[in-house]
């Protein structure tokens, strides 16, 4: 799912809610109470016997210099296989932390291997942020039924129910619920993290049958696996989260409880996926292939790892370097500082992108110190947030006018990005977060390029100095740019009317001058919703 809640309809439910709690003399509304005393934890060091993990950790960074990390991207299902692994491995610890969770075969998937897990041992948190766990709520009691196991949630709602109530009934707290934890993390045993854009559940894995996102993520090893450990314990232990049981109020009958989640992730609507099994542009086999026989092919590097502060919830800016060597600090402002540094070329992915007068005007300033500048977006005909694409669609002529060049993805992307019968048949559409500069330094995570990122959400990332990896992730979009998107161009002598192109032939083709996916009344419904829904909530 996209950072931004899908404002249009919530706007008209918060209305029907505001109304509902006046009627009742305000007597329902809420603010977040107090969970009373809670335990803090902190990540287990890397001691005691050697895990599965450990020795593919170890394995992998050999040859590698003092203080270097280890990465390699992952692309669609092979980032399934690689989370299967390490859940399937871990004998010392997983901690997970995750913006949404779903309720499908992906989401009930984790959640069984997660139980697997404590049932032999391992220590396990789950970190999840409140927005979306209305459907999940169930399973998050069942998983924290279990020993070894602690469910946490990240600033809560003051009352359960839909969407639409317990923002209703959070009216005069709005300005805190209106902040969500965008994280996505995912450590195993202290040795390998997951870190990328994606959350867990179907449409993240080429696993729905309607719609996918295709996103990157990076397994990672080696002096930046202790940053992102820490970044997870100051959010784990934050004044913004509380226990799942103080939050849900779950059942006192614990073994009832445990019985009707194993009901839920055992049953046949929870399927394995299936393997993925193929090899790579660079003669690499399969990822999961290659963590089965116990060592990865990794690219080496300098990292940094960084998140916004969990304070940010609550409307505090916080700035610290944790004794790990982690950042926390405002995410977008650390983007905005590296491709001020840039000396030739950045390349953006973001689905979601509404730059804002600050960063346009740093793009500006890069246009005139020469930077090649490339974004790669979502084209509103492959979009599942059309009201977001109005907030980008004002800045769109001035970036062209600028020199930027704009890719926008098309609606059947899939096909000429997956292999055989992958995303066959649903839509696609672009879920990456990253930047790619000079050619050597790749910043990847959960960060978008909208005002909800840089105002309201947090997020979390890597800085990765390592030209190999920079490399093989600006082949994939050239990729992208090429085979699965339009380029944007301004009309011959105008400054403001567009023109849509395919690029992947022997010669450029003009398609369109129209939106593509939009015709006149869905252009105007756009327009008149653009006026209601500011900016900043985007």
């Amino acid at each position: 799912m996209p950072a931004a809640v899908s404002f249009v309809a919530l706007t008209r439910k918060l209305l029907l809610a505001a109304a509902a709690c006046v009627a009742l003399s305000l007597a329902g509304c809420a603010t977040l109470s107090e969970e009373g005393p809670r335990t803090a934890s902190t990540s287990l060091p890397v001691q005691g016997p050697a895990t599965p993990l450990d020795r593919i950790a170890t394995a992998s960074m050999e040859g590698a210099e003092p203080g270097a990390s280890g990465f390699r991207l992952m692309l669609g299902l092979a980032s399934m296989d690689t989370r299967l692994v390490l859940l399937r491995g871990a004998q010392r610890s997983l901690d997970l932390q995750y913006y949404h969770l779903h309720d499908d075969a992906t989401g009930r998937l984790v959640l069984r291997e997660l139980r697997n897990a404590a049932q032999r041992g391992v220590r396990v948190r789950l970190l999840v942020d409140d927005l979306y766990t209305e459907d999940i709520g169930p399973l998050l009691e069942g998983l924290g039924a279990y020993p070894n196991v602690e469910v946490r949630i990240f600033n809560p709602f003051p009352t359960r129910g839909g969407m639409a109530t317990r923002f209703g009934l959070a009216l005069f707290d709005f300005s805190r619920v209106n902040r969500r934890m965008h994280n996505k993390l995912f450590v195993a045993d202290g040795m390998l993290a997951v870190a990328g854009g994606r959350n867990l559940g179907d449409v993240y894995f080429m696993r729905d049958t309607d719609d996918n996102f295709f996103d990157y993520d990076v397994l990672v090893a080696g002096a930046v696996l202790p940053q992102m450990a820490s970044i997870f314990d100051e959010y784990w232990n934050a004044p913004q989260v509380r226990t799942a049981a103080s939050v849900l109020h779950p059942s006192g009958d614990i073994e009832a409880v445990r019985r009707a989640f194993d009901a839920r992730v055992d049953g046949a609507d929870t399927p394995e996926p299936v393997p993925f099994r193929t090899v790579d542009p660079l003669g690499r086999v399969t990822l999961g292939d290659e963590l089965q026989a116990g060592h990865v092919k990794l690219a080496f590097g300098r990292a940094q790892a960084f998140a916004d502060s969990p304070a940010k919830a609550w409307g505090q800016a916080e700035t610290q370097r944790l004794p790990s060597g982690a950042l926390i600090d405002t995410s977008r402002r650390l983007l905005g500082e590296a491709a001020q540094q840039a000396q030739s070329e950045i390349i953006t992915s973001s689905p979601y992108f509404v730059p804002g007068p600050a960063a346009l005007e740093g793009m500006r300033r890069n246009a005139a110190r020469g930077i090649r500048q490339t974004l790669i977006t979502n084209s509103l005909a492959a979009t599942d947030e059309p009201v977001v694409h109005t907030g980008y669609r004002r800045y769109r002529a001035r970036l062209l006018g600028d020199g930027m060049q704009i890719y926008e993805i098309h609606p059947n992307a899939g096909r000429a990005l997956f292999v055989g019968s992958i995303g066959a048949g649903t839509q696609v559409r672009l879920h990456t977060k990253a930047l790619v500069i000079d050619r050597k330094t790749l910043f990847l995570g959960s960060v978008n390029m909208d005002p909800r990122s840089d105002a309201l959400n947090t997020e979390f990332g890597l800085r990765i100095d390592c030209p190999a990896l920079a490399e093989e992730a600006r082949a994939f979009f050239g990729e992208l740019m090429q085979h699965s998107a339009f380029q944007v161009r301004l009309k011959p002598g105008s400054d403001s009317e567009l023109e849509w192109w395919r690029v992947d032939g022997d010669q450029p083709v003009k398609v369109t001058d129209e939106e593509p996916g939009a015709d006149l009344a869905t252009r105007a419904k756009l327009y008149l919703q653009s006026l209601v829904i500011p900016e900043s909530m985007l």
